[in-house]
């Protein structure tokens, strides 16, 4: 919230952000492009309502280095309301890393939208 409050100031004025205002994960470009660990984060956001997926990608995500790609990859499952964590099946799974997570989705013809670079 912070980061979305520095970067439109006018949004908590206007009553937009704060505790009683459902968090969008349109508000997320504004933390991955802040200068704090979240931006080496990647999120992908699988909409149950829609069936499509947005991911946003932080301004300092690591895409060259798959181990710190996969590390740093988040899979969220939305529901109106209701943000769930995506999680691997087993003890001996890994998290995809975010070019997997594009691989899958491309090989499922889902739809998809990244967002990166500034806000």
């Amino acid at each position: 919230e912070a980061a979305v409050v520095s970067a439109h100031p006018e949004w908590a004025a206007e009553g937009l952000v704060g505790e009683e205002i459902q968090a969008f994960s349109d508000f997320l470009v504004y933390v991955l492009d802040s200068p704090t660990l979240a931006s080496e984060w990647a999120v992908a956001i699988f909409d149950a309502a829609s069936g499509f997926v947005d991911v946003y990608k932080g301004k300092n995500f690591p895409e060259d280095d798959e181990e710190w790609s996969r590390i740093n990859t988040l899979t969220l499952r939305y529901e109106p309301g209701h943000y769930q964590p995506i999680l691997p099946a087993g003890t001996d799974k890994t998290r995809p890393a975010l070019k997997e997570v594009f691989e899958a989705l491309n090989e499922e013809n889902v739809i998809y939208v990244v967002t990166d670079g500034s806000a």
